[in-house]
Order: C-alpha cells, then structure tokens, then sequence
C-alpha cells in the first residue's frame, strides 16, 4: 500500500531543506512518495526562506494567530495529495521540524481523520495553545523529538505536549535527546524507522 511523507520544514527554511532524510528511512522507496512544499510565506528575515506564519513577537498569541491560519493552508496541501494519489490520510504520515512541527501538531489533533503518523521534531506546542485546542479525537500516533539542550525551542514544551497526548488517551511516544540542540539527531531517525517498521 502506497505510503506519504510529508515534509513541514522549519522557519526561514524551504521544502528541499529535509528531502535529505528519505534516504535514512528505511522504507520501499517504489511504494513512498515523498512530498516537502514550501511555506506560503517568504520569511521576514532570510530572503531565500519562507515561514508557515510569522515569528515577529514570538509569544503564545502570535503563535496562536499563525497557526490558525496555516491550518487551511496545510488543509489544501492534504486534500490534494490525497486526489492526486488517491489515498486516505492513514496512509500519510507528517513530518515536521520546529515551526513545521508546531503545525503538524496543531492540524493533526483538530482532523477527525486519523493520520499514519505526526512525527514531531524540535517543535511541540505552548501548554496554553494545547489548553485550547478543538480537540477531535482519532487514532493518529504521535512521535516526539526533542534536544534537551535547545536553545530555541524549550524541550519542556515537548514534554508538555506528550503529557497533554498522554491524558487525552492519545498515543505518543517521546524522545529526548541529552545531546542534541536544535537538530534532528540519529535517536530521531531510528525512532521513526521503528515506528514504520512496527506499522508494517
């Protein structure tokens, strides 16, 4: 069965910046499609980058706004994956690093489809956006990553998130790196082929 892996790559970055982790994953290639856009934003600070939402404040509300907004945006990019390969949204997994990880995140939980996989990577949301939340409930899996030294992201908002996952009976497995800031390091990587290869 055909499987997708979205990409959501990370503030001020482009949709070629992870492509480079297909070749880590450890699935048949034949039967993967791989598929990493860009944001619809071109980012206010790095002129070859773009944002899901913009970073100017960097507070929980602005975040909010943000989100709220590339949630459509994302929508779209879902429901034309899902015409042009015509799947269903179990077969897709997302990945997301940082801010395309705190979307990946906020989407999933508000579908009532349920998802193969939201791998959450250095990202994960602020307690207060979690709070409030329209939450649906589905069988999506949630793998989250996190460097215990990172220094843009706290990992205690990863935590916080696998604890939300936790009490809503939301199946999440977290992982967090002592060594690691914020980066996807080899921990990351073999979670998430462990993953695959137990869905296989």
């Amino acid at each position: 069965m055909k499987k997708i892996v979205l990409f959501l790559h990370g503030y001020g970055s482009n949709g070629s910046d992870l492509m480079t982790l297909k070749d880590y994953f450890h699935l048949n290639q034949s039967e993967t499609e791989f598929i990493s856009p860009n944001a619809p934003e071109s980012c206010e600070f790095n002129f070859f980058g773009y944002q899901w939402f913009a970073l100017n404040e960097r507070t929980v509300e602005e975040i909010q706004r943000g989100l709220k907004s590339a949630f459509f945006y994302l929508d779209d990019i879902v429901n034309n994956i899902i015409k042009k390969f015509e799947v269903k949204t179990e077969q897709i997994s997302i990945l997301g690093f940082s801010q395309g990880s705190m979307l990946a995140t906020y989407y999933a939980l508000q579908k009532e489809m349920s998802f193969q996989n939201i791998f959450s990577l250095s990202g994960s949301l602020p307690k207060k956006i979690l709070e409030e939340i329209d939450l649906k409930k589905n069988n999506t899996k949630y793998l989250i990553f996190h460097g215990k030294i990172d220094d843009v992201v706290s990992a205690n908002q990863a935590l916080e998130t696998h604890q939300f996952l936790v009490d809503q009976k939301i199946e999440s497995q977290i992982i967090i790196d002592d060594n690691c800031g914020h980066s996807i390091s080899p921990l990351a990587l073999e979670a998430i082929n462990n993953q695959f290869k137990n869905q296989i």
